[in-house]
C-alpha cells in the first residue's frame, strides 16, 4: 500500500472512532433532531383525536316498541362503531294515525331526526318530500352505488319524484298481485280443488260448502279497505279513498271515477248477493283490522295483497295455516315503489352518516338480521346457515316483524315454516310483472286539494257498505255519484288527466 492510502485510511479510521464515541455519548443522533431540541417542532404532524360517535336517531312504524330494543341496540352499537363510528337510537311508533302525528309534527319542527320510514301510507312520502322535510338522496345515491346497484334504476325511477330521490325503497317483492288466503284445515277437510280459482266469482263454491257445513265460520272476512273490492285492483293515482283510477291492465291512458265504474257496480252487486246468502257477516262494514278477525280462527276466506310465501308469513302472525290462491296477474305499480321507503329528514344534522347506515341495511347480513330477528341464541337460534326459529315467539322480547320496511329483504334469514325456494320465487315474481303506465307519475293535489277532502267524505261515507253488500246497490249508487258530483270529483279527474297527459308527454 502506498504511503497516500495509508494516510488516507488512518483519518478514516479516526472519523469512525470519533463518531461513535460522540454516539455512546449522547445516544442516537437522528436527522433534523439534537439531544437538546424537542422532538415535535411546529411541522410535525399532531396526533389526531379520535372523532367522536355520530348518534343517529331512528323512527319506524310497527306494532310496539319491543321490550329488549335496548339489548339489540347495545348489540348493534357495538358493531356499528368499528363500521361507521356510529350508535343508533330507534323508536317504533304505532300503525296510522301515531305514527303519522309523531312524524308529521316532528318533521314540521325541524327536530334533528336522521331517519324515518315513509310511504304512499304512512308519514306521507310524496306530501313531505313536497314540503321540503325530506333530504334530496341523488348526490349520496351517486357517492354511495351500492343501493343503486341493488334495486336497480328503474324501481329507484318508480320512486322518484320529478327525477329526484327523497327516499331509497325496500328492496323486495317489486310487484304485486291479489287473491285469496283460505283456512287450510277446512280447506283439507273438504278436500277443496282451488286450481281453478282464476276471479273473484269463482270461489262462490267453496263459500257455500263453507255456509253450509260450517255453522260457526263466517265465509268471508273483510274489515274496512281489507275486501274482495280490492282484487279489481285499480291503479289509484292517489289515496285509497280518493276517486280517480287507471285501469291495471296498460288498456289506455284514461283515468275514471273507479268507484262508480261498470266493474266495481257489479262487484257491489255480487256483495249483495254473497251478503244475502250469508257469505258474509252482517255486522261486516263497522268491523276493523282484518288480522285480528283472521287470528280468531272464525273466518275462511281473506282477500290479500299477495307475494310468494304469503300464506307461511300470515300463518306465523295468526298461529293459522293458509292455502294461497292468487287470483290477478301481477303488476308493478306505485303501490310498490313507494309502498316501504327510508327518508333523511331535513334536520337531521348528520344526513351522510345517515345515508351510510341505510346502505349497510342493503349490503349487510349480519345488521340487517339483527334488526329483524333480534340476537341469535336470545330470540331466535339457526336451524342451518340461512333458516332460523324463533325461540318463544309468544313471550318474545323482541318480534318486531320489520323485514320488509327496509334495506335489501333477500338477505333476511328463513324462517323455519317458509318455502326454501321463497327468495328464487321473489325474483321470479318480480320479473313477471307489467310495469303499469303510470310508474313513476306523482299527483300533485295543490289544485285540488278542496276536491279532496271533500270526495273522501263522501267515498268515506259510503264505501264499507258498498264493499260490504250490505245495502242495495242500485239506489246507493245514485245517491253516492250525486254527492261525489257535488263534491267535485270531475274536477277531480279533470286534473289528475291533465297532470298524467303532461307527465307523459315529458317522458
Amino acid at each position: 500500500m502506498s504511503k497516500a492510502k495509508r494516510i488516507c485510511s488512518l483519518l478514516l479510521i479516526s472519523l469512525l472512532a470519533f463518531t461513535l464515541i460522540l454516539t455512546g455519548c449522547t445516544g442516537p443522533i437522528t436527522p433534523g433532531t439534537s439531544s437538546d431540541t424537542p422532538t415535535e417542532t411546529e411541522d410535525s404532524p399532531k396526533t389526531q383525536p379520535e372523532e367522536p360517535t355520530v348518534k343517529l336517531t331512528w323512527y319506524l312504524v310497527g306494532n310496539r316498541q319491543e321490550p329488549d330494543t335496548p339489548k339489540v341496540l347495545e348489540e348493534a352499537n357495538k358493531y356499528l362503531k368499528d363500521k361507521l363510528n356510529v350508535s343508533l337510537d330507534l323508536y317504533v311508533f304505532g300503525w296510522g294515525d301515531d305514527y303519522d302525528q309523531k312524524v308529521n309534527t316532528a318533521l314540521a319542527a325541524g327536530e334533528p331526526i336522521d331517519i324515518v320510514f315513509t310511504a304512499n301510507w304512512a308519514a306521507n312520502y310524496n306530501v313531505n318530500a313536497a314540503s321540503g322535510y325530506f333530504t334530496e338522496l341523488n348526490g349520496y345515491l351517486a357517492k354511495y352505488p351500492k343501493i343503486k346497484e341493488i334495486l336497480g334504476e328503474d324501481f329507484l325511477n318508480g320512486s322518484a319524484i320529478n327525477g329526484k330521490n327523497y327516499a331509497v325503497p325496500t328492496n323486495k317483492e317489486k310487484v304485486h298481485n291479489w287473491g285469496w288466503l283460505l283456512k287450510k284445515d277446512l280447506v283439507d277437510k273438504y278436500n277443496m280443488d282451488v286450481s281453478n280459482i282464476k276471479t273473484i266469482e269463482a270461489i262462490e263454491p267453496l263459500l257455500k260448502i263453507i255456509k253450509e257445513n260450517e255453522p260457526e265460520i263466517t265465509p268471508v272476512c273483510i274489515a274496512t279497505m281489507d275486501a274482495p273490492f280490492q282484487l279489481l285492483d285499480w291503479d289509484r293515482i292517489s289515496d285509497d279513498d280518493v276517486p280517480g283510477a287507471l285501469y291495471p291492465d296498460n288498456r289506455d291512458y284514461t283515468i275514471v271515477n273507479h268507484f262508480l265504474a261498470p266493474e266495481s257496480i257489479e262487484h257491489y252487486k255480487l256483495m249483495r248477493d254473497w251478503a244475502n246468502k250469508g257469505y258474509i257477516h252482517p255486522d261486516a262494514a263497522t268491523m276493523q283490522n282484518q288480522v285480528e278477525l283472521m287470528k280468531s280462527g272464525r273466518y275462511f276466506a281473506a282477500s290479500q295483497s299477495l307475494k310468494p310465501g304469503k300464506d307461511a308469513e300470515m300463518a306465523a302472525t295468526t298461529g293459522i295455516e293458509w292455502v294461497q290462491v292468487d287470483v290477478t296477474r301481477p303488476v308493478m305499480s306505485n303501490r310498490e315503489t313507494t309502498g316501504a321507503l327510508l327518508a333523511i329528514p331535513a334536520g337531521s344534522k348528520n344526513p351522510e352518516k345517515a345515508f351510510q347506515f341505510i346502505e349497510l341495511l342493503y349490503t349487510d347480513k349480519y345488521m340487517k338480521n339483527l334488526l329483524n330477528y333480534g340476537i341469535e341464541n336470545v330470540h331466535y337460534k339457526k336451524v342451518s346457515d340461512n333458516v332460523i326459529e324463533l325461540i318463544d315467539p309468544d313471550n318474545s322480547g323482541y318480534n318486531p316483524g320489520h323485514g320488509w320496511k327496509f334495506g335489501d329483504q333477500f338477505k333476511d334469514y328463513l324462517m323455519s315454516n317458509e318455502d326454501p325456494q321463497k327468495w328464487d320465487k321473489f325474483l321470479e315474481f318480480n320479473e313477471a310483472g307489467l310495469a303499469l303506465n303510470s310508474l313513476g307519475f306523482v299527483f300533485d293535489k295543490t289544485n285540488v286539494e278542496t276536491q279532496i277532502s271533500s270526495c273522501k267524505n263522501v267515498v268515506q261515507a259510503y264505501y264499507k257498505q258498498l264493499f260490504t253488500g250490505s245495502v242495495e246497490v242500485e239506489p246507493t249508487i245514485e245517491q253516492f255519484e250525486k254527492e261525489l258530483k257535488a263534491a267535485g270529483v270531475d274536477e277531480l279527474i279533470a286534473e289528475m288527466q291533465r297532470q298524467y297527459d303532461k307527465w307523459r308527454e315529458s317522458k
